[in-house]
């Protein structure tokens, strides 16, 4: 999976590259309320746009996923504590089944089920 990342990472470079070397020609960008004008090559207008695209849907991804981060974080904290409560389940089980053994006649095999502990 990591080989088919990187291969398609070095086709998308190249392509960007390319790109890059056939457009070097200026272009003139103004906003028309403003005197201002910039003077930048194509491509990079181009991987500007992309870039700008890339990360407004990121953040837009990002906010959108906030129930779901919510939800995961109130996920493992419930895990948490239900293995700490399992833990010290446990521990009181053996310290049960010590204490059944304790009062057993060492000749007397000991078969206990939690439902024998309750």
């Amino acid at each position: 999976m990591r080989i088919l990342a990187w291969v398609i990472a070095a086709a998308v470079a190249i392509v960007v590259i390319a790109f890059a070397v056939a457009n070097r020609g200026p272009v003139s960008i103004s906003v028309a309320p403003f005197p201002y004008s910039l003077d930048i090559p194509i491509w990079a207008l181009a991987v500007g746009a992309l870039v700008v695209g890339f990360l407004s849907g990121a953040l837009v991804r990002w906010l959108l996923d906030h129930k779901v981060r919510r939800m995961a974080r109130r996920g493992r904290r419930r895990a948490r504590a239900l293995e700490q409560e399992l833990t010290g389940t446990r521990k009181q089980l053996d310290e049960a089944v010590r204490g059944q053994r304790a009062t057993v006649p060492a000749s007397a095999p000991v078969s206990l089920t939690p439902k024998d502990l309750a």
